[in-house]
């Protein structure tokens, strides 16, 4: 499901509420709890999840962390990432929706950002048709 991932707009951000303001979220009203306040709440760092046409694109900031500081694993449709370096240590966790192929995960640290591309499985992935005009 894209909706682990997304939200409004195609964009995710765990960006602050003006004066710390409860940001709507439907799953309270129905489950009287958000599941997902975890990838967006304020005290996580800005994660930014972008839905692209191969799959999405995930930035996380991580400031201070060499590239060998930092873990990236995939088990059972959770994508996770662990830094630990000499000062701090972090870990955050993001379910893969279904179409999302965890293995062809690509991950690049640049400028104090972790940029990481994830693809969709290749059979899930949107093919053209081509419309052949008819011979009357």
């Amino acid at each position: 499901m894209s909706s682990d991932l997304t939200r409004q707009n195609n964009r995710t951000s765990s960006s602050a509420s003006p004066a710390g303001a409860v940001v709507y979220s439907p799953w309270r009203d129905v489950l009287g709890y958000d599941p997902f306040r975890r990838f967006f709440s304020t005290a996580d760092p800005e994660i930014n999840v972008v839905r692209t046409e191969n799959g999405f694109e995930v930035e996380i900031p991580v400031a201070g962390f060499k590239p060998d500081d930092i873990e990236i694993t995939v088990k059972d449709d959770v994508l996770t990432i662990t830094g630990k370096n000499d000062r701090r240590a972090f870990t955050r966790s993001l379910r893969l929706p279904e179409d999302i192929d965890g293995d062809s995960a690509d991950a690049v640290v640049e400028h104090g950002l972790l940029s990481l591309k994830l693809s969709r499985h290749p059979e899930a992935q949107p093919r053209k048709i081509a419309i052949k005009a008819s011979r009357n």
